[in-house]
C-alpha cells in the first residue's frame, strides 16, 4: 500500500497535467493544471532556498569548528551574504547603485562569475587538449589524431596570432564550431529531450523504481 498510493498520486497528477496541457481551456482541468505548475515552481523555490540555507549551515559550522579551509568558507558564506542582501535591496527598491550602466547585483554577475567561469572553461580546454596528447604518446588513434588536429585548429582559428593561412584556419574553426559541433549539441539535447520522455512514461505507468521494492 505504501508503494500503490504515491505511485497512484503521481500517476494521477502527471496525466491531469499532460491532459490540461494538451487540451487548453477546459473548465476544471486547466485551471487545476495552472495551479499543479504553480505549485511545482513554489516547491522549486522552496528547495532552493533550503539549499543555500544548508549551505551556508555547512560552512558556518565549518568556520566555527576551524576546520581546514576555514577561510575559504568564511570567503564563500560572505559572498553568499553579500549577493543575497545586494539583490534582496534591489528588488526592494532600497538600493539604486549603478555602475558601468549596470545595477550593481548584475554588474558583480558579470564581473566576478562570468569571469570566473571563462577562466574555468579556457583551463579545462587546455586540460583535455593535454590529456588527449599523454593519450596518443600511449595508444595512438586515428580517431584521436583527428580529435586533436579539430582542437589545435580550432584554437589556432580563435587566436590572434599572425601566422600564415591565419583567415583560412579562422574560417574552418567557425565552421567546426558552426556544423559539427552544433549538430552534435543538437544530438545530446535530443537525446535528453528522449531520455526525459521516457522518464516521464514509466513514470505515468507506474514503473519508476522508486514506486517498487
Amino acid at each position: 500500500m505504501k508503494y500503490h498510493l504515491p505511485a497512484a498520486v503521481a500517476i494521477g497528477v502527471g496525466l491531469i497535467t499532460l491532459f490540461g496541457l494538451l487540451v487548453p481551456g477546459l473548465p476544471v482541468v486547466g485551471p487545476l493544471t495552472d495551479f499543479l505548475i504553480r505549485s511545482v515552481v513554489v516547491i522549486a523555490a522552496v528547495a532552493l532556498i533550503i539549499g543555500v540555507l544548508n549551505l551556508l549551515s555547512v560552512h558556518l559550522s565549518r568556520v566555527g569548528d576551524g576546520a581546514r579551509g576555514w577561510p575559504y568558507s568564511l570567503v564563500t558564506v560572505l559572498a553568499a551574504l553579500a549577493v543575497i542582501g545586494i539583490g534582496a535591496a534591489e528588488e526592494a527598491g532600497l538600493l539604486s547603485v549603478t555602475v558601468e550602466e549596470q545595477p550593481l547585483g548584475q554588474w558583480i554577475f558579470q564581473t566576478v562569475q562570468v569571469t570566473v567561469e571563462s577562466a574555468l572553461g579556457g583551463i579545462l580546454f587546455f586540460s583535455l587538449l593535454y590529456a588527449a596528447f599523454r593519450v596518443m604518446r600511449r595508444k595512438p588513434d586515428v580517431w584521436l589524431a583527428l580529435f586533436v588536429l579539430v582542437i589545435v585548429i580550432v584554437l589556432i582559428g580563435w587566436s590572434s596570432w599572425p601566422l600564415p593561412g591565419g583567415e583560412a584556419l579562422k574560417g574552418l574553426g567557425v565552421w567546426l564550431g558552426d556544423v559539427p559541433a552544433e549538430a552534435g549539441a543538437r544530438g545530446i539535447l535530443l537525446g535528453i529531450a528522449l531520455g526525459s520522455v521516457a522518464v516521464a512514461i514509466r513514470a505515468l505507468i507506474g514503473q519508476d523504481r522508486s514506486y517498487r521494492r
